[in-house]
């Protein structure tokens, strides 16, 4: 089951979990279930898909349950209307405390390069006791994001040039780290939730404000990884 976080007659909003697609992909497996059929299944209702997460990505998924509020809520999202925060676990300790990071990206479609910006809070920092690569600890750092724009792997592009990849990045990231987290760990994931939202509800201009669960968050992880330093 879909853990739903909200619904009323015109949206619904999910928990995605990770490696699961949003939408059935053109190279996805016919027999692969994907988020919209599962959650169409439960609520017993045709979906309008309104934006994504990455396949490796968890986190809050926002459906319309009719075409008009989809168009209101990607109307939003085009407008800088919708606001969206993610909590990673990245390599390294930032330099400061919060900062902000403008870096164009290219279109993976059209190879243009289009402006793209990302706020960022260190929310906390740790040091495993474990030799990585060419470092003799391993240094890391649970962080707040929120996407000013919405580029393609925009958090994910964004912090591998920034020299500190998000842990579980297969396509931007450190092997090393990830191979470590998994042979440590026993933990093999992009360590990145989308865990919080804010827009205009569709039919009644209401503001919502929605935060997913902490137990299906980074966070959990990271308490487990803080708590097997301190045992």
């Amino acid at each position: 089951m879909i853990p739903i976080l909200y619904q009323d007659d015109s949206i619904v909003l999910v928990h995605k979990p990770a490696g699961m697609l949003v939408h059935r992909g053109m190279w996805a497996p016919k027999d692969e279930e994907f988020l919209l059929q599962l959650v169409r299944d439960q609520v017993g209702k045709t979906l309008y898909p309104v934006h994504r997460l990455d396949r490796p990505t968890s986190g809050l998924v926002l459906f319309a349950l009719r075409s008009e509020m989809a168009h209101n809520l990607q109307l939003q999202w085009q407008r800088g209307g919708v606001q969206k925060t993610y909590h990673a676990i990245i390599r390294g300790w930032m330099p400061l405390s919060e900062g902000f990071h403008s870096e164009a990206l290219d279109d993976p479609d059209s190879g243009i390069l289009q402006d793209a910006q990302t706020r960022w809070k260190n929310l906390a920092q740790t040091t495993l006791p474990i030799p990585v690569s060419k470092f003799p600890e391993m240094r890391l750092s649970l962080m707040e994001l929120e996407p000013i724009t919405g580029r393609y792997h925009q958090l994910r592009r964004h912090f591998s040039r920034l020299k500190h990849p998000i842990i579980g990045d297969t396509t931007h990231g450190d092997r090393h780290h990830n191979h470590c987290f998994l042979e440590h760990l026993g933990m093999w994931r992009l360590m990145l939730c989308a865990t919080r939202i804010c827009f205009a509800h569709p039919e009644t201009g209401v503001a919502m404000d929605f935060n997913d669960d902490p137990s299906r968050s980074i966070d959990r992880i990271w308490e487990q990884i803080i708590a097997g330093t301190q045992a």
